[in-house]
C-alpha cells in the first residue's frame, strides 16, 4: 500500500522550507528493509573476508592486511548503523519508551562518523599502494615496513578519532531528522545551518569528497591514462592483462598476486556505493527539495544511501573473495575432499556391514 504524503512546513536552522513528509513515519518502511539487508550482507562479507585471510596462507600479503583494516572500519560502521536502526524502530514503531534516546543517538552518530572516515583513509591507502606497486616498485619496501604500518594506523584511526572527539566536545552529534541520512543520527540539524554543514564536512563528507579526488587521480590518470593504456594500445592487450600478466613489461614487485588485480574494483565499489549519500548531501545543502521531482529523487537516493553506506564490505567480499581464483580453488577443493572422504567412509561402513574382514580382499 502506497504511503500517503502530506505537505508540511518545517523549520530547519532558522530557515523555513515547505517539505513533503510521510503522514506516519518520516523514513519509508522499504528504506528500513534495505538498510537491514545491507547490514546483513556486509556482516556476511566481513566474516568471509576474515575467514579467508586466516584460512588461506597464500593470500596473506600486505595488501590483504590493509583490506583487513578496511574491513574492521566497515564492521564498526555496520554496528553503528544497526544501533541507529534499532533506536529508530523502537521510537517510531513501538510504544517502548527509551530513557536514553539522546545518548544512543549520540553514540551511534559518533560511530557512524568515525568508521566511514576511517574507511576512506584505508581505501585511499590501498589505492596508493597499488599505484606504487605499478609505477614505483622500488618504493614498496618503504611503504610496507613496520614504521609505515604504524603511520597508517595512526593516520587512519587517529585523524577520524580526534575529529569526532572534538565534535563530541562541541555537542554536534544528534538527530538529523533523516534530512541528510537514513534511519540513523549524524550531525544535529538543530544547529545553525552553516555550523551543521561545516561539521558534516569535517566528520565525513569532506574526507569522502577528498577520497573521490585522490582515487580518481590514482585510477584514471596515473595507472591507466599515463602508463597502462598506452602500452595496451601498442600490444592490443587489456589493462588488467598488461598490469598483472606474466609476460608484462610493467615492473610489479612480488608483493602482489595475479588475483590482486581485483583490488582495482575497491575504488569502483567505493564510488558506486557512496554516490547516493553524496548526491543527497549536495542536493540538500544547495537547495531543500520542495517540488515533486526533487522529492522523488531524494527518496530514490535515500534508498541508494541506505544500501550503499554500509555495503562496502559486501562489495569487497564479492570482488576480492568470490572472484579470487585462489580462494575459490581452496574452498572448492576442500568441498570435493570432504565429499570424497564421506564417500570413502560410507563405502567402508557398507563393506563392514556386508561381512567383509580385513583379511578378505576388497572389491576394486
Amino acid at each position: 500500500m502506497e504511503m500517503s504524503y502530506v505537505s508540511t512546513t518545517s523549520t530547519y536552522n532558522n530557515v523555513t522550507a515547505a517539505t513533503l513528509r510521510p503522514s506516519n513515519h518520516s523514513v519509508p518502511i522499504y528504506v528500513l528493509v534495505v538498510t537491514i539487508l545491507s547490514c546483513l550482507l556486509s556482516l556476511i562479507g566481513i566474516i568471509c573476508i576474515f575467514v579467508s585471510y586466516y584460512a588461506i596462507a597464500s593470500v596473506r600479503n600486505y595488501i590483504r592486511k590493509l583490506l583487513l583494516c578496511l574491513t574492521i572500519a566497515n564492521l564498526l560502521d555496520v554496528i553503528g548503523i544497526i544501533i541507529g536502526l534499532a533506536r529508530y524502530i523502537l521510537l517510531e514503531y513501538t510504544d517502548v519508551s527509551n530513557q536514553h534516546e539522546q545518548e544512543s543517538c549520540t553514540l551511534h552518530s559518533f560511530i557512524t562518523s568515525f568508521a566511514p572516515c576511517s574507511s576512506f583513509f584505508w581505501t585511499v591507502l590501498i589505492a596508493v599502494y597499488i599505484q606504487v606497486q605499478v609505477l614505483k616498485p622500488r618504493w614498496v619496501d618503504n611503504m610496507s615496513n613496520k614504521r609505515a604500518t604504524v603511520t597508517y594506523h595512526v593516520m587512519s584511526w587517529g585523524i577520524p578519532g580526534i575529529t569526532c572527539i572534538v565534535g563530541l566536545y562541541f555537542d554536534v552529534f544528534g538527530d538529523t531528522e533523516d534530512i541528510f541520512t537514513g534511519p540513523w543520527c549524524w550531525i544535529r540539524t538543530s544547529l545553525p545551518r552553516k555550523t551543521a554543514i561545516l561539521w558534516m564536512f569535517l566528520t565525513v563528507k569532506g574526507w569522502e569528497i577528498l577520497s573521490y579526488i585522490i582515487l580518481a587521480e590514482v585510477l584514471v590518470y596515473v595507472v591507466y591514462k599515463k602508463y597502462i593504456l598506452p602500452t595496451c594500445m601498442k600490444k592490443r592487450r587489456t589493462p588488467f592483462a598488461e598490469l598483472f600478466g606474466q609476460n608484462t613489461q610493467v615492473n610489479v614487485s612480488e608483493g602482489l598476486r595475479p588475483e590482486d588485480k581485483n583490488f582495482v574494483y575497491v575504488w569502483l565499489i567505493f564510488y558506486v556505493l557512496r554516490f547516493g549519500g553524496t548526491f543527497r548531501f549536495l542536493m540538500h545543502i544547495i537547495k531543500e527539495p520542495t517540488d515533486g521531482v526533487m522529492i522523488n529523487t531524494d527518496r530514490a537516493m535515500m534508498v541508494w544511501q541506505a544500501f550503499g553506506d554500509t555495503a562496502q564490505a559486501f562489495g569487497n567480499f564479492i570482488f576480492l573473495c568470490v572472484f579470487d581464483k585462489s580462494i575459490r580453488q581452496h574452498y572448492c577443493s576442500k568441498h570435493i575432499n570432504n565429499i570424497s572422504d564421506d564417500h570413502v567412509a560410507a563405502r567402508s561402513e557398507a563393506l563392514v556391514n556386508s561381512g567383509f574382514t580385513s583379511t578378505e580382499s576388497l572389491p576394486a
